[in-house]
């Protein structure tokens, strides 16, 4: 019985992780931000259209190109909200930041780099609907990590310190590994080198 291999679920942020790393989980804004600000769009770029198609028919081409636009506007929400971002990884979070088609940056904080993380929630529509802001303040920056009108904030925050003690148990691990090993090669090699031949019994 054969199997199909199935596609990686967060294909389209692969580009941004280093060797190794692997995506656990991706923290977006939240959808209600999506269709807020898509909402302009869709009235002027496809109602409007649609309406004045109705109105005007024979003029069936100028309403195909106004509605091709306004498609294209909603993509481009959508392509922003969907890349602005936390992308909490086996190694840290990836703050990605999309503005339109091409414009984009990327921040990396590795786990240990994390001095401190929190969340904040204002507003009664915010509370109801648990939107909030998260920020991680690194080790020695000036500037802080932030996403804005983060879904679940509180679960997020509780994730990534959660990712963070599992990272720092298993690196000091591997270190307290790699010391061993390094102090049987120092051994050996100092035994190997150091060695005494004892005088042979006649």
């Amino acid at each position: 019985m054969s199997h199909k291999k199935k596609k990686p679920k967060f294909y389209f942020y692969s580009n941004y992780l280093d060797d190794g790393e692997k995506i656990i989980d991706v923290a977006h804004r939240h959808i209600f931000t999506l269709k807020i600000k898509s909402s302009k769009t869709s009235f002027f770029g496809i109602m409007l259209p649609i309406g004045f198609y109705l109105f005007f028919p024979g003029a069936w081409m100028i309403s195909a190109i106004w509605i091709g636009f306004g498609v294209l506007g909603l993509f481009k929400h959508f392509i922003d909200w969907y890349f602005d971002c936390w992308l909490l990884t086996n190694y840290g979070v990836v703050d990605l930041d999309r503005e339109g088609f091409f414009n984009m940056t990327a921040t990396r904080v590795e786990y240990h780099m994390i001095e401190g993380i929190s969340y904040t929630v204002n507003g009664f529509f915010n509370t109801i609907f648990n939107i909030g802001d998260l920020t991680i303040d690194k080790l020695g920056a000036k500037t802080s990590v932030i996403l804005l009108d983060a879904a679940h904030p509180q679960e997020i925050e509780r994730k990534i310190m959660d990712y963070q003690e599992r990272y720092v148990a298993e690196r000091s691990v591997r270190d307290h590994q790699a010391l061993k090993d390094m102090l049987a090669d120092m051994i050996a090699y100092h035994v190997q080198n150091n060695m005494v031949d004892l005088p042979e019994k006649e």
